[in-house]
């Protein structure tokens, strides 16, 4: 079996795989277990670098806007993304806090700050020795970025607290959603994407595809 970082190796069974050309949106199956390991892209090969940048100018409205306004009676009080942390610290539970700010926050954004710095043609000449790093820390940071909890969180509160407060949400909540779907969009084309290929002479067995 041949040594080439081309091979496409199932990450459940260890099943290598020949890298073959794909067709836009067509997926190649592992052989053994059917599960995915890579697709072609269906709007180009700079899919994931449009979502990741995308990703990342939405998160700079969503730290700094008005992240949901609840009030009664007049009287109106608004949060921004930290201020459910800030409470959180406030009210003795350190430890939530933290969790809540990195998973909710700092890894996300330090996951597209990644993934930035690994596609982006003008640097990656420069990034050759370092690529290696960024893609352990980018799968290492991937297990830690679920904005799409807070998402939902936010969502139930807003269905609980609805019959109670008035509550209103505001444009970070819709800049922060915006920020989590182009994550989970740039995260999916990102580790689906087919490695490029040396030789396509010296891989193993070609994996089925399933348009």
């Amino acid at each position: 079996m041949s040594s080439s970082p081309a091979r496409l190796i199932c990450p459940l069974c260890g099943q290598g795989h020949q890298l073959v050309p794909l067709a836009p949106g067509e997926r190649a199956l592992c052989l053994r277990c059917d599960t995915i390991l890579a697709q072609g892209p269906r709007f180009g090969r700079d899919t994931t670098l449009v979502c990741t940048l995308t990703g990342l100018i939405l998160a700079i409205p969503a730290l700094f806007l008005p992240f949901i306004t609840a009030g009664k009676f007049g009287q109106e009080r608004g949060g921004l993304l930290f201020s459910g942390v800030e409470g959180l610290w406030d009210h003795g539970m350190r430890l939530l806090a933290v969790w809540v700010l990195l998973c909710g926050a700092v890894a996300p954004i330090a996951l597209l700050g990644i993934l930035a710095a690994l596609l982006l043609p003008a640097r990656r000449r420069f990034m050759e020795k370092s690529s290696q790093f960024l893609m352990r820390a980018a799968h290492a940071v991937a297990y830690w970025a679920i904005p799409e909890v807070q998402v939902l969180a936010v969502l139930v509160a807003l269905m609980k607290l609805g019959s109670v407060v008035n509550v209103t949400i505001g444009p970070g909540f819709w800049f922060y959603s915006g920020m989590s779907i182009s994550l989970i969009l740039a995260w999916r084309s990102f580790t689906l994407s087919p490695p490029e290929s040396p030789s396509d002479n010296n891989l193993t067995a070609e994996p089925r595809a399933n348009a």
